[in-house]
């Protein structure tokens, strides 16, 4: 009588899951509008138009008037990125916004924004280590 081994299976997935880290980063399809530091230093505060923000972005990803405050809304502009290949079949990583920028309008005036980004992480989860004066705006 013959006995089943599990080496076949178990090396079936070590042979697959070599393949997918040796192939290097899954493509990355990214969407949205990514707005950098250097296009938010554009924008002032109680001068910046709604139409002028419109006309340097495009649309809002989304937007809401904002409930009790009169003529004020909140524009958001997202992007993310969707991974694509086999890698992600074994991590699980699909899409995710990596940022988002509010701006607050009144009146059709920006009277305030903000950007909120995601950080990279490490296999660990540690956040990912930036180069000194990588950003522009870091002066």
């Amino acid at each position: 009588m013959r006995t089943r081994s599990a080496r076949g299976p178990a090396l079936a997935g070590a042979a697959a899951l070599t393949l997918a880290c040796s192939c290097g980063s899954p493509p990355v399809e990214e969407s949205g509008i990514r707005i950098g530091d250097e296009t938010l230093r554009q924008f002032r505060a109680d001068v910046t138009t709604e139409a002028w923000l419109v006309a340097v972005l495009g649309p809002p990803t989304s937007w809401v008037w904002v409930e009790g405050v009169e003529n004020t809304k909140v524009l958001r502009y997202a992007s993310g990125e969707q991974s694509r290949g086999l890698l992600t079949v074994f991590t699980g990583a699909g899409s995710r916004t990596t940022a988002v920028t509010y701006f607050i309008v009144s009146d059709g005036v920006v009277t305030r924004f903000w950007a909120d980004r995601s950080r990279e992480r490490n296999l660990m989860g540690n956040p990912v280590e930036e180069e000194p004066g990588e950003k522009a705006g870091d002066s």
